[in-house]
């Protein structure tokens, strides 16, 4: 199953281990992370304009995206990445990974399948869609 990262989550794997990702890939069957061009970019912003601490995980995020997933290019944001993010899950049927509330709910709301962790365990939100 293709799974779109969002910068939210990726920022989450640096600093975090993940548990519980076979038990996520026995129920959707083997998971495939990719990370849209534009979150990069979004992680390059965060990077030039927030804080030591943040700036640096968000550097972290890029390398570990650039070396363990796959980038592809799904267009460019002309308002927000996560509503690009929610556009391109319902055309594409694939799923979202985020940490961030805000675009979880409007997942949820769009039916989308979302990934998110909880105390370092990734679990499926909205896995049952219609």
């Amino acid at each position: 199953m293709d799974i779109f990262c969002d910068s939210s989550f990726l920022m989450a794997l640096v600093s975090n281990p993940i548990t519980c990702r076979d038990r996520v890939e026995d129920e959707l069957g083997k998971l495939k992370f990719i990370v849209p061009s534009s979150v990069l970019k979004e992680l390059e912003l965060i990077k030039k304009r927030a804080g030591p601490k943040r700036s640096k995980m968000a550097g972290a995020a890029i390398q570990m995206a650039n070396s363990r997933f796959e980038i592809t290019d799904i267009g460019e944001f002309a308002y927000d990445v996560d509503t690009m993010l929610i556009e391109y899950a319902i055309k594409s049927k694939c799923a979202v990974a985020t940490l961030d509330n805000e675009l979880l709910r409007r997942l949820i709301d769009n039916n989308i399948l979302v990934i998110t962790l909880t105390n370092n365990r990734m679990i499926v939100a909205n896995q049952y869609r219609a």
